[in-house]
């Protein structure tokens, strides 16, 4: 049995609460917040929904795991 890296491109549905003074400010902000880990100021919640896709991007022999 071999090793093997696989790296992943995953994309998750977020629904995200927060506070913001218009729906192109909610929409921009929301998407920092998810980009950065989920901490904000004025975000009330924030929760994945659910995994949209999985795609498998690359894959190379690792021999580390040998």
């Amino acid at each position: 049995m071999n090793g093997y890296r696989v790296r992943l491109r995953v994309v998750q549905e977020y629904e995200v609460a927060l506070w913001a003074d218009s729906e192109s400010d909610a929409k921009t902000r929301a998407e920092a917040i998810v980009r950065d880990g989920g901490e904000a100021d004025g975000l009330e919640d924030s929760w994945p929904e659910e995994v949209i896709a999985v795609e498998a991007v690359a894959v190379q022999l690792y021999p580390d795991l040998e």
